[in-house]
């Protein structure tokens, strides 16, 4: 989408760094008016400073702890005394982990599906019922390739990922009915706060990886799928096109990703 946000309100979740603050800056440019929720008030508060110089509209911010049901809870009060509808959310937070499954403690596991899928899925789930009173709506939801094609040493993560994209297409189907768009969008490696969690030579070759998008592209490519009527975004086209040969091959796919991955 090339066209104005004027008079749109964005909802980003995890707004405060990385694809999330690239799509506040991007929507921002376009008019927007912006509610940005992350943990982290004083990035907020910059963020919100860059957005209102970039030209966006009424920008809001919240502290929300995605994984707690409470902080969603006092975040939909929030929405709901003000009246605020929301035309677009951008389920951007999120957080990865890299470590062979059998050495991984399992709270991260169950941290990484508290804050990638459930606080996902919930806040989803009340957005969307705000948006049944509207005349449409769109849910973005950033996913992750990692979904598609599942890698060595980050099983839950994938897995996090690839419950996502599941969700994404049977909620796509249901909420079709209500003019509310769901898209999915699926990146590659990008260049993000994300590679701090990972260990230092994972984090150097995802760094030099050729097909690593940038933060700042990440956002555009956010930013352009709103108004569309896109299932999915999967970005960069040749890692994309990869995880459609792997459905193909995945034999010789299992073979390059564990050539790939060995230590």
């Amino acid at each position: 989408m090339s066209g104005s946000l004027k008079n749109k309100t964005v909802l980003i979740t995890g707004a405060s760094s990385g694809i999330g603050e690239q799509t506040a800056y991007q929507t921002a440019k376009k008019g927007a008016n912006l509610i940005l929720c992350a943990r982290r008030w004083e990035k907020l508060e910059k963020v919100k400073t860059v957005c209102e110089n970039l030209g966006a509209g009424d920008v809001l911010i919240r502290s929300v702890n995605i994984a707690d049901p409470d902080s969603i809870d006092a975040l939909l009060d929030f929405l709901k005394e003000r009246q605020r509808p929301i035309d677009v959310l951008v389920n951007n937070a999120g957080f990865g982990h890299s470590q062979p499954f059998i050495e991984l403690d399992f709270q991260i596991v169950q941290e990484l599906f508290s804050v990638n899928v459930i606080g996902l899925m919930y806040l989803t789930q009340q957005i969307a019922l705000l948006m049944l009173e509207q005349p449409a709506g769109q849910i973005i939801n950033v996913a992750s390739l990692a979904g598609k094609v599942s890698t060595p040493n980050y099983t839950a993560y994938g897995a996090t990922k690839g419950a996502v994209i599941s969700f994404s297409n049977a909620l796509r189907l249901e909420l079709k009915p209500f003019n509310i768009q769901v898209t999915t969008v699926n990146f590659g490696p990008v260049d993000t706060p994300f590679f701090d969690r990972i260990e230092s030579s994972r984090r150097e070759s995802a760094e030099k990886n050729p097909f690593t998008l940038t933060a700042p592209a990440a956002g555009e490519i956010i930013t352009n799928a709103i108004g569309t009527k896109k299932r999915e975004v999967n970005r960069p086209l040749a890692l994309a096109m990869g995880a459609k040969i792997y459905d193909f091959l995945p034999a010789i796919g299992d073979y390059l990703l564990t050539q790939y991955f060995k230590n």
